[in-house]
């Protein structure tokens, strides 16, 4: 069993970020049972790496996209992206200097944090910039060029 099920109810209306929410709670799924069992230190740093990679650049195409469309609350938002980017950081950062963590308590924070963060603050912003942009959600650009 997993430890956070993606359900149809966390869809923000958007399969790009949807599909972008997916694969961090499958980042955090594979994860979640390395961290219960002491897997092997490498295994655990690379799925945090793509965890930390992922949401580093899903909050930065959110942020960007929120910011040219005029979202109003766009700093509030990006404030809590930056919480929860350090926990993933702080997490990965104990993880490398051999720290044990406590993997229960962290995972409940952090899909609270995700579950609350999708029903709320991403459905917010979403018919926002759907009504505040010429393309629709989903044909959005990464700061890379390539599509999302």
């Amino acid at each position: 069993m997993n430890f956070v099920e993606w359900t149809a109810d966390m869809s923000v209306g958007s399969d790009t970020l949807d599909g972008h929410h997916q694969m961090i709670i499958d980042c955090l799924n594979a994860l979640h049972p390395m961290l219960e069992t002491d897997a092997p230190e490498a295994k655990v740093l690379a799925v945090m790496a793509k965890l930390e990679d992922f949401v580093l650049v899903h909050f930065s195409d959110e942020e960007r996209d929120m910011k040219q469309a005029g979202y109003p609350d766009w700093r509030a938002h990006k404030e809590l992206h930056d919480q929860m980017y350090d926990v993933v950081f702080s997490l990965k950062s104990d993880i490398e200097r051999g720290e044990k963590v406590d993997a229960q308590r962290l995972f409940e924070l952090i899909q609270n944090w995700l579950v609350t963060h999708i029903l709320g603050e991403d459905r917010k912003y979403v018919p926002f910039l759907t009504s505040h942009t010429a393309k629709p959600v989903g044909q959005w650009k990464r700061s890379n060029g390539r599509d999302v």
